[in-house]
């Protein structure tokens, strides 16, 4: 009826109203408290009976008649709800089905009419109703594929109403999508803590632990089925599925389809030609998985302010999408034959994973080169001269010829390929010029020969020989190239030297002064001029001259009165002259060239000594005694004196 529930607690109001009042009114008195503990437990039906208030008194109480007055802690306590109690008996009993998760204690006083106080426990004792509930019944979590082993995946714990062992003790990991594909063990593990005694708290933290690191590219997502159980026999379980989807990560490098690529292209192919193409795939998701190539390659600032590629990458680019590489720029076999390649592939990751292959490209030749002479003279220096003592037969020169292309055989079996013989192959090679003087020999190894003496040499007759060299290839149509050499002959130390005249006469007055020049005498050599061979040092030979009887004693010689210059030939005074002592003087004088052995000549000089006035007359004797007749006739010689 309407207003009921407000009537009741205002009923249940006014009655613990005047228990209160009774008690304190009792508590001036010697009221006695005595405590009493009931159990029941929980689901059970109504009007079951709980237990007796006055069990809670001395046994000698409880025969007392009288009733009970009841008082709760609070006036909206539940008791009056879910429990009847007699006033009269003291009996109490359950008003309806208890729900221990709901209420799991009660308390209340009761007072006899006597002044005793029973203070009244109840507890609900649980029981295993209830099954332990995740918040969700099935949950996506994503985790990344490089998240290293120990990673631990917070995951939400089971509740279950139920206390004690009827609560949540535990977990299991009872199906994982990754078992039956991995023999080496699941990927997964459960970590919780562990039950205790109440109040105990809850096992949580619940974590889903890695055990070993996943692998998109082999499992996208694993499926776990994840059962929580309490303590009741039997026990009861609840479940949580787990879909734990593994998020891509740039963990997989790109890899080439080979491990080498090698190619082969002609070297007159324009820039832009098509040599190969590389493919690399990438086992990523996404930008992770795209795959971008570039010829790796050391730079250097460019002219136009940018970078430009160097060594064999200058020669080639790669396309970035689509791997294709193509000729960057002209290209020449004869500069370099194979070209080594790196081509990088890179994903498009944050931290782009990286792989490389060796792309080896081998130029095919075409015939685009004359031959090359190469000379190496034989003679000591390396002078493009032969001695004029050559003799037939005698290496002058060492000639050898090569193509910078290729020969078509050798060509064919470096590169595997039929129809790219287009170098020159083979060279001969003639010699013109010489007038037969000069041959060529083989040298044994092709392409080798000696430039040979073939007739006698003189360097007087002929000191300068052309030469041409002809190398012709085997190509079509054939290169030629031609080489003019210009051997000069070496000369010999075979001309002795040759005076202008064999005898010179010359005149000097005794009054010169010394290093007065007499006479210069010339001689020459046929030999090369400005050599040792004809460079000319002269030297005096002084003949025997006997000096003036009446001047010195007849064995006495006069000392020499005459020099040379070694270079100029002039001869010169060395000290004074007296035509009376030595009138004229023979000389000899000697050329030598400074060759080895020097060779020389003589000729014959005479020297006239002329006379000037430089002699006082002298008596033969200082003192004349004479006598003489007193009658000697006029005219009469009676003495006559001399002089010089």
């Amino acid at each position: 009826m309407p207003g009921g529930g407000s009537r009741a607690r205002a009923q249940r109001s006014l009655f613990g109203l005047l228990v209160h009042a009774w008690l304190w009114a009792s508590s001036g008195s010697s009221a006695q408290v005595f405590n009493l503990s009931l159990s029941v437990d929980e689901g059970l039906p109504p009007d079951t009976l709980v237990g007796d208030i006055r069990a809670g008194l001395p046994a000698a109480q409880q025969q007392e008649g009288g009733g009970f007055f009841l008082s709760e802690d609070s006036d909206d306590s539940p008791l009056l709800d879910d429990f009847h109690v007699h006033p009269d008996t003291g009996i109490i009993r359950t008003a309806r089905c208890l729900d221990r998760e709901q209420r799991d204690h009660y308390s209340f006083v009761a007072a006899t009419l006597l002044g005793a106080v029973v203070q009244v426990e109840i507890r609900v004792n649980d029981v295993n109703d209830h099954s332990p509930r995740f918040p969700r019944d099935s949950l996506q979590l994503n985790v990344s594929e490089l998240s290293p082993p120990g990673t631990a995946i917070r995951l939400p714990g089971a509740h279950d109403p139920d206390a004690g062992l009827f609560s949540t003790q535990g977990y299991t990991l009872v199906q994982s999508s990754d078992l039956p594909k991995n023999p080496a063990g699941p990927f997964f593990q459960l970590r919780y803590g562990t039950p205790g005694p109440p109040p105990s708290l809850p096992l949580e933290p619940l974590d889903l632990v890695l055990l070993r690191r996943l692998d998109r590219e082999e499992l996208e997502a694993h499926e776990l089925l994840i059962e929580a159980w309490d303590g009741g026999i039997p026990r009861r379980t609840g479940r949580l599925r787990v879909e734990l989807r593994v998020l891509d990560e740039n963990d997989n490098p790109p890899v080439f389809e080979q491990g080498e690529y090698r190619a082969v292209v002609r070297e007159d192919a324009q820039p832009g030609a098509e040599v190969c193409r590389v493919r690399a795939t990438d086992r990523d998701l996404g930008p992770n998985g795209q795959v971008h190539y570039r010829v790796r390659a050391r730079q250097v600032p460019g002219t136009g302010g940018g970078s430009e590629p160097v060594g064999n990458a200058a020669y080639f680019t790669v396309e970035e999408l689509s791997g294709v590489v193509r000729v960057r720029r002209p290209l020449d076999r004869e500069t370099q034959a194979w070209h080594q390649l790196v081509v990088e592939a890179r994903d498009g990751g944050a931290e782009p994973e990286i792989a490389t292959v060796r792309v080896s490209i081998a130029i095919l030749d075409v015939n685009d080169n004359p031959p090359t002479i190469h000379l190496l003279f034989l003679t000591e220096g390396g002078a493009a001269r032969v001695s004029e003592g050559a003799g037939p037969g005698d290496y002058v020169a060492r000639v050898s010829v090569s193509d910078a292309d290729g020969d078509p055989e050798k060509e064919e079996d470096a590169t595997g390929e039929l129809g790219v013989g287009l170098g020159g192959g083979s060279i001969s090679l003639s010699l013109e010029g010489g007038e037969g003087a000069f041959a060529l020999q083989p040298g044994g190894p092709p392409g080798v020969f000696f430039l040979c003496v073939e007739g006698p040499l003189d360097r007087e007759s002929r000191d300068l020989y052309e030469l041409r060299l002809v190398a012709t290839d085997a190509g079509s149509p054939p290169l030629s190239t031609v080489e003019t050499l210009l051997l000069w002959v070496a000369d010999l130390n075979d001309q002795p030297p040759h005076f202008t005249q064999e005898h010179y006469q010359a005149s000097v007055s005794e009054a010169a002064a010394p290093g007065t020049a007499v006479v210069w005498v010339s001689a020459s050599d046929e030999d090369e001029a400005g050599t040792d061979h004809s460079l000319l040092r002269y030297a005096l030979v002084p003949l025997l001259a006997p000096c003036n009887p009446e001047a010195l004693p007849p064995s006495a010689e006069c000392e020499p009165s005459f020099t040379i210059n070694p270079e100029s030939g002039v001869i010169s005074t060395i000290g004074t002259l007296d035509r009376e002592t030595q009138e004229t003087v023979e000389l000899r004088v000697v050329a030598q060239d400074l060759g080895e052995p020097p060779l020389s000549a003589t000729c014959l000089v005479t020297i006239t000594v002329d006379d000037v006035n430089d002699n006082e007359p002298i008596f033969r004797r200082q003192v004349y005694n004479v006598t003489l007749a007193e009658h000697a006739p006029v005219g009469h010689c009676f003495l006559q004196v001399s002089g010089q």
